[in-house]
């Protein structure tokens, strides 16, 4: 009996061991990726800036740095925690609070990863401007509205989301009102 309960174990851990180095391995292809597209963007934007020699290399690194800085202040999820396979309706009062106190907190903690955000950007902006020019510093820190045929030819923004042209802070604007026709 003891020798089946033995076995039951290592059979145990030689299946979490397999499942955490997958999971370990799944990590490092998405850290692996994210660098590749980091580099990517890095190479297409040194491109775009006219840079060469050590300029160019320079600012490789320096704008890795920059993209790794900003990485590590967005923690907040984009949309609020599921319910846990629960309707509104099924909350009790007190999950229902719960809730709202959640939400709350993930609001507050996205207000955080802005400013950390924003400070990222100026100190990189110092290290930046120290070698660029104003105009290629904007083509860094102030993106270009693109079409997205993605999203219904809507604009999207390099950090942010897609917000419609002519609506600032994406509320309509020109004679709609918002109180009736939203």
């Amino acid at each position: 009996m003891k020798k089946i309960i033995l076995w039951g174990f290592y059979a145990i851990c030689l299946v979490c061991s397999e499942t955490a180095m997958a999971q370990d391995g799944k990590d490092r292809k998405g850290d692996m990726r994210r660098e590749q597209m980091m580099e990517k963007r890095a190479e297409r934007l040194a491109d775009e800036l006219e840079l060469k020699g050590d300029a160019r290399s320079e600012f490789l690194v320096t704008y890795k740095n920059y993209q790794q800085d900003l990485m590590s202040h967005r923690k907040t999820p984009p949309f609020p925690a599921d319910l846990g396979g629960k309707k509104e309706s099924e909350l009790t009062e007190e999950e229902a609070a719960e809730r709202i106190k959640a939400e709350f907190d993930r609001k507050a903690q996205q207000i955080v990863d802005a400013y950390n955000t924003l400070e990222v950007d100026k100190k990189y902006y110092e290290v930046f401007s120290k070698t660029m020019s104003a105009k290629q510093l904007m083509k860094i820190f102030v993106p270009v509205r693109k079409m997205n045929a993605r999203n219904g030819g809507r604009q999207s923004v390099g950090k942010g989301g897609g917000r419609l042209f002519g609506e600032p802070n994406g509320f309509p604007q020109n004679g709609f009102e918002r109180e009736t026709d939203w």
